[in-house]
């Protein structure tokens, strides 16, 4: 016969801090959610219009496929809100996606001379999805 006790002060506090951990990665998974779908509609269906002067099939195709990582990107961030403990590759995997666009955003914005305010917005964008996605599973304890 198994006694139940109630929980102690220490184990309430304990699951009230993973809620809050959690908060942080939610928040920072729903951002991941909604600037994916945002930049994937527009890199999926309109990279046509987006090309900046280069028409060829291989750019399009390029911007094209880019929007299908920003999907996969949202795929990702709804299995880790749903499936949080189980989410640690996805989670690597996104930070470091999110990471890798960061750089080649530094990279390639002083190189080309990129000027168009979008390139920047992309950059700090990237780079806070990478590290809020960073800090809010470290919180959560799964990385």
């Amino acid at each position: 016969m198994a006694v139940h006790s109630a929980p102690s002060a220490s184990q309430a506090g304990q699951a009230t801090a993973a809620q809050s951990d959690m908060r942080v990665l939610r928040v920072v998974l729903a951002a991941q959610i909604a600037l994916g779908l945002l930049w994937g509609v527009s890199m999926l269906f309109f990279a046509q219009a987006i090309a900046l002067g280069d028409r060829s099939g291989p750019h399009i195709e390029k911007i094209a496929m880019e929007g299908g990582a920003h999907f996969a990107l949202v795929f990702g961030a709804v299995l880790a809100w749903r499936m949080p403990r189980e989410s640690r590759p996805v989670l690597l995997m996104m930070i470091f996606l999110n990471a890798m666009w960061a750089l080649t955003d530094l990279v390639y914005i002083p190189l080309y001379a990129l000027t168009a305010i979008d390139f920047g917005v992309k950059l700090v964008v990237n780079l806070a999805l990478c590290l809020g996605l960073g800090v809010g599973a470290r919180r959560a304890r799964l990385i």
